[in-house]
């Protein structure tokens, strides 16, 4: 994972905020909960468009395969997944409450490819579980040096379409962010000076 990558807009109050909504009225605590989805929403539009629909280099495309590292094999390679998690301790620190999963090991693979600062050529690998034909085995490998080809043919250095495409929507998001949480705070207020 690319922590340092990461981008964050913080709520402090997240847990004060469902309190008095479940307080006032229950349903609201779930349109809150829900509407704090939907701000991730642009973020995952942006990460949608950067992602090619067809596979960068010749070499990822579609080939049925269990593990799925081509294109588009065992899912779309712009799937993203948006995830809701409420936090469960103290907001002392930044606590992700929704985020987003890129779910294509392809996808990820071109993104990030070459980020990793050593290279192997020509050592032999850690032994893997490999199926042929049905049958299980135990194999190693001698690095070949296409890993390198790979982001040579792919241009640009990591990350090419993850982080760039949720930054471009980034501000969408931002504001997305401030009329729910505003929203929240009207209606808790409304309640409690009861209009």
């Amino acid at each position: 994972m690319a922590f340092e990558y990461e981008s964050q807009l913080a709520v402090t109050d997240y847990r004060m905020i469902i309190r008095e909504l479940n307080k006032i009225e229950p349903t609201l605590s779930r349109s809150f909960k829900k509407n704090f989805k939907s701000i991730a929403e642009p973020v995952r539009d942006g990460i949608r468009d950067s992602i090619p629909s067809q596979p960068p280099v010749r070499g990822m495309r579609r080939v049925r395969s269990a593990t799925g590292k081509t294109w588009n094999t065992t899912r779309n390679a712009r799937t993203v997944l948006i995830k809701f998690r409420a936090p469960k301790t103290s907001l002392t620190k930044a606590l992700g409450i929704v985020s987003l999963r890129v779910v294509s090991p392809a996808a990820v693979i071109a993104d990030m490819a070459g980020r990793g600062s050593s290279s192997i050529d020509g050592q032999m690998t850690q032994p893997y579980e490999y199926h042929i034909k049905g049958v299980k085995t135990t194999r190693k490998h001698k690095v070949n040096g296409q890993g390198k080809a790979l982001i040579r043919a792919l241009g640009e250095s990591p990350s090419r379409y993850i982080y760039p495409g949720a930054e471009s929507r980034g501000d969408e998001a931002a504001q997305k962010f401030l009329d729910v949480v505003g929203d929240a705070m009207d209606t808790i207020e409304r309640k409690i000076n009861g209009r």
